[in-house]
């Protein structure tokens, strides 16, 4: 698919395996193709510069997606075209999606100059944007969709950490906040852990935003362990209470003696 040769007889699995297959033909030579007529029935793919290059394409037989190349002219007989509408955002997220999930960051003047290089197309600045989000969104996932499996997540954590702590809280029927202290990272903590806690809290950068709450250890080895977290919709008092009143909850603290947390990192005792 990623540069077909063309031949009589040669069969697809649908039309869109066929003009899918013709777009990357077309990418690869730098030639722009069109496609009329273009039915449930009977697709023909001409040059868009007028030149005597075709493929017409129909379905084998009726009742089946089977597509068959029936006949065609396949030389080109004009020059390239370095501007390729076939070269769409939609495109170049999944030619370069492991590019894009290798690199995240991955600047626009990159993208644009991989583009150049490889296809030897000019892309806009807008173009390799939303190409961009386009990878990032398949890569990650959608935040709307993940959001919709916040109960699933809980269900599955569950299943797989039997008697962990996972909570949320919600203000008539709108999510505002989520707290997960997994069952053993909390044993962990207990066995072998000194009783020191660092609390902070930092940005989440996304579709909802929101405030996203540590609680960390520190183990033998005088290394980070985490203990648990929260998702909150703001860093407020309230969420900080809440937060602390589960952590309390959860490593059966009834008496601040013995006990120290720290936050941002500065020296201060809190009482619980």
């Amino acid at each position: 698919m990623g540069d077909p040769q063309f031949k009589i007889g040669m069969k697809f699995r649908d039309f869109k395996q066929f003009k899918d297959a013709v777009k990357n033909y077309g990418i690869k030579n730098i030639f722009v193709m069109n496609f009329r007529p273009n039915d449930s029935r009977r697709c023909k793919a001409t040059c868009a510069r007028g030149c005597p290059f075709y493929l017409w394409a129909s379905l084998m037989e009726r009742g089946s997606t089977t597509v068959q190349i029936k006949s065609g002219f396949m030389k080109h007989e004009c020059a390239k075209e370095h501007k390729n509408r076939h070269v769409s955002a939609p495109w170049i997220a999944r030619k370069y999606r492991e590019q894009f999930r290798a690199d995240p960051a991955w600047k626009l003047s990159g993208i644009i100059q991989a583009v150049r290089l490889n296809q030897s197309v000019e892309i806009s600045r807008l173009t390799a944007f939303r190409a961009k989000s386009i990878a990032l969104r398949e890569i990650d996932g959608d935040e709307e969709t993940q959001m919709q499996s916040l109960y699933d997540y809980r269900l599955e954590l569950m299943k797989t950490h039997p008697g962990s702590t996972i909570k949320f809280r919600c203000d008539q029927g709108v999510f505002e906040a989520m707290y997960v202290c997994l069952a053993p990272l909390r044993l962990g903590f207990l066995a072998g852990c000194r009783r020191i806690i660092s609390v902070d809290g930092c940005f989440l950068k996304g579709l909802y935003g929101g405030q996203l709450l540590s609680a960390v250890g520190v183990d033998a080895n005088n290394c980070s362990y985490p203990l648990a977290w929260a998702v909150v919709n703001k860093e407020t008092r309230m969420n900080w209470i809440w937060f602390l009143q589960l952590l309390s909850e959860d490593l059966s603290i009834g008496n601040s003696h013995g006990w120290a947390f720290v936050s941002d990192r500065q020296k201060v005792l809190v009482l619980v």
